[in-house]
């Protein structure tokens, strides 16, 4: 067995990722194709979530045998794999882009934000190491090109965009939740919103004073709907914070070298 579980002699994921595996030269172009096979799972896993995904149910959608889908991948592990790979897409191009870095980074985080919304099944995908697969690294490397110019150090600067692709993924998985639940009880978010701050409007001032202050101003309902951001507000506010804090992060390390 290969060190990914890939039985020895087939691709390994790598392999698979980056299409360095060998291909045979003879014999009839076959039919199926990893990339067939990876894109179906995508769209079962879209349609019905991730633990909807398997070897036998991608071969139904495929009309072929399961045995079938082993000459292209070589376990559910695998094929899951490429389907992250495959559904995060190549990051957008940040460098350069008018407004800076900071503009780079906003660009990076919406776009991260609409992954996650067109394939909510990612945010269950349990994370075991660092991006490997060329999507998954275009979105460092775009974050270290746009963070490059904010006068964070090397290090930093990989610190930086894990604390923010962290965050951001965090955020959009819990919005997510928070969104079925409200589909589920038949709410649209700004219902949803006013309810909850109504309720919070009647909770004991003298045993939460600091809640039911913020509350009595409002800040727990929606304002106008046409006034939202393309990216939700707890996500928008922080990356501004995050953003700013690096700012006065830098400009105090040069102030101290002077």
């Amino acid at each position: 067995m290969a060190r990914d579980g890939t039985p020895t002699g087939a691709p390994t994921t790598l392999e698979l990722l980056w299409g360095t595996a060998e291909r045979p030269s003879r014999g009839p172009k076959p039919r199926l194709s990893v990339d067939k096979v990876v894109q179906a799972a995508i769209g079962v896993a879209d349609a019905e979530g991730l633990d909807a995904v398997s070897m036998q149910r991608v071969a139904q959608e495929l009309g072929y045998t399961t045995m079938s889908l082993y000459r292209y991948v070589s376990s559910k592990e695998q094929l899951v794999e490429l389907m992250v790979d495959t559904a995060i897409g190549s990051a957008p191009e940040v460098e350069g882009v008018p407004g800076g870095w900071r503009a780079g980074i906003h660009i990076l985080a919406r776009e991260m934000v609409a992954v996650f919304r067109r394939h909510p099944w990612l945010l269950r995908h349990k994370l075991e190491g660092p991006p490997q697969g060329p999507c998954s690294l275009s979105w460092l490397e775009q974050g270290l090109r746009a963070f490059s110019t904010s006068g964070l150090g090397s290090a930093e600067m990989v610190q930086a965009f894990m604390f923010l692709d962290g965050a951001v993924r965090e955020l959009a998985r819990v919005l997510g939740d928070v969104e079925q639940a409200q589909r589920r009880a038949g709410l649209t978010a700004d219902q949803a919103e006013r309810d909850y701050g109504r309720f919070l409007r009647g909770i004991p001032a003298d045993r939460y004073p600091a809640l039911a202050a913020v509350a009595a101003d409002g800040a727990f309902e929606a304002a106008d709907p046409a006034d939202r951001p393309e990216v939700e507000v707890e996500i928008e506010f922080g990356i501004e914070r995050l953003l700013d804090g690096i700012e006065a992060y830098v400009a105090a390390q040069r102030a101290a070298r002077e």
